[in-house]
């Protein structure tokens, strides 16, 4: 394809990847609609759980060119994050160019126009053309995943996926099991030992947790956002020559610095507590790998100490079975309960694209790997913009939305689809060889977040060392990064050219 033809674009979602690539590419004179299926812009933060909200410190999730409000509170509650949105998108005049209410339904490959795009609106279905579409939706559908368990038909009381709970009412005065062990397991069970009558919490596997403060103290973006953290983690797809040693004959090194975590947060969060049937919170994979799968969490500072306490009664087993007036796990025991919530997250897909489509992306148990998270050689014009999971997500969309507008604007050089295939075929080799596996460990960066956004800063020759002053190596070794470190970037300071691809010097 030639990116340079390209003039008019189709943004599918307006969450935070949909709103920041709109922006990046209107500044730069294309003509952009963004379509949203919600009646409100925001995404996932338009319409969450009860308690919801973002689950590291502000500097952390905002947009690295538009600070949220100084009185905006830690931990940004997701009413307060989505109205943060609303004024994004007024400030850099996204919204006239937004169409809510509006449901994408088939996107297909045309031939003579580029791709063609039925929507349904008000109840009549329209098709539009543009020549490029932007997947802004993120790495899940609106479907909720809820397994089927046998015996739920007899089952007299109610089967609530985790979105369902929007209020403690739903909860209130009810025998209630959370089913699952990730962020809106653990919130909702938070909240159901607030007004439920028992609370249980039933999962197969434990994760290690992150804490908000490290030793209670030193805020955990100090220890786990910096480049010297990243070098003890696994190695990136392609690591330096430092990196490599660092795994190879300093091996000992990264190991002990591991374990030394693992004890600090056993420590912390009291993970040797015992639990149901004499099991503990103990995680069984090592907290360098465990980090890389789906159920990363900063959890509540009470969570552990609500299950200490007995007011969530944790059970590491899985759901069996429904009963009529309960449930029974796989450890044998059963439990008396009248509600059930379902916290095991959404069904990945994307129905709306056509079958071709669908086909040519692949994928398999894992997802579907795409060119620098964002492209595949063999749907061209089809741009994924939010399917990469970060520590700093927001702003890892907004790196991703510039560097979609440097590719459209000629300031890089797209490789070949051969090139691009190989490259692909290298990231999940990598990823598949320790990553643990999951419905999106295809879209995993989560700690190898610099990592990538170096990659992308290069592409389009950008310096990717963004730390500033006379101490900037120090700085760039132990600082933690975060969003405002790439407010240059966002603001499209990104004039020099160069060579999109791996190895580039400049």
């Amino acid at each position: 394809m030639n990116f340079a033809d390209v003039e008019t674009v189709a943004i599918i979602g307006a969450g935070v990847a949909g709103l920041a690539t709109a922006k990046a590419l209107l500044a730069q004179g294309f003509s952009c609609t963004v379509y949203e299926r919600s009646e409100s812009l925001g995404g996932v933060w338009a319409d969450g759980y009860v308690g919801f909200g973002v689950q590291v410190q502000k500097e952390l999730y905002e947009f690295p060119d538009f600070p949220l409000p100084p009185d905006a509170p830690n931990f940004t509650p997701g009413p307060v994050f989505q109205k943060y949105l609303e004024d994004y998108c007024d400030h850099f005049g996204v919204r006239q160019h937004l169409r809510l209410g509006t449901r994408v339904v088939d996107v297909t490959r045309d031939p003579a126009a580029g791709w063609a795009l039925t929507v349904e609106e008000d109840g009549a279905s329209t098709t539009f053309v543009a020549d490029l579409v932007v997947v802004a939706t993120g790495l899940y559908s609106e479907k909720p995943n809820i397994p089927e368990i046998p015996g739920s038909v007899r089952f007299s009381g109610k089967v609530l996926h985790a979105y369902e709970v929007k209020d403690r009412e739903a909860l209130r005065g009810r025998r209630v099991a959370v089913i699952g062990y990730g962020k809106s397991a653990t919130d909702i069970a938070g909240e159901a030992a607030q007004s439920a009558e028992v609370t249980y919490l039933v999962f197969r596997n434990a994760h290690w947790p992150v804490p908000r403060k490290l030793a209670g103290v030193l805020p955990f973006k100090w220890g786990m956002l910096n480049r010297l953290t990243a070098a003890l983690i696994p190695p990136y797809v392609r690591p330096t020559p430092l990196v490599r040693w660092l795994h190879g004959i300093g091996r000992p090194l990264p190991w002990i610095f591991w374990r030394l975590v693992e004890i600090l947060l056993r420590l912390q969060f009291r993970l040797d507590t015992r639990i149901a049937n004499g099991r503990n919170l103990v995680p069984d994979q090592p907290v360098e790998i465990d980090a890389f799968g789906e159920s990363t969490m900063v959890p509540r500072p009470d969570f552990i100490r609500l299950i200490r306490s007995g007011k969530i009664s944790a059970h590491r087993t899985g759901l069996a079975a429904f009963t009529e007036d309960g449930i029974e796990l796989e450890d044998g025991s059963s439990l008396k309960v009248d509600t059930v919530v379902f916290a095991t997250g959404w069904k990945s897909g994307y129905s709306y694209l056509s079958d071709d489509v669908r086909a040519a992306l692949g994928g398999g148990d894992d997802g579907f790997y795409l060119y620098r998270h964002m492209l595949h050689p063999d749907t061209p014009g089809l741009v994924f913009i939010g399917r990469a999971s970060s520590f700093l997500s927001v702003t890892t969309y907004t790196i991703q939305a510039q560097w979609l507008a440097a590719l459209l604007t000629g300031r890089v050089t797209p490789r070949t689809a051969d090139d691009m295939r190989a490259e692909i075929s290298r990231l999940k080799a990598w990823k598949q060889a320790w990553m643990p596996i999951g419905p999106a460990r295809s879209a995993r960066v989560l700690l190898h977040m610099a990592h990538y956004h170096d990659e992308l800063l290069r592409d389009f020759g950008a310096d990717p060392l963004r730390k500033t002053g006379i101490l900037k190596p120090l700085k760039e070794l132990a600082l933690p990064y975060q969003s405002r470190d790439y407010a240059g970037i966002a603001s499209g300071q990104t004039n020099t050219p160069g060579r999109l691809g791996p190895g580039v010097s400049h």
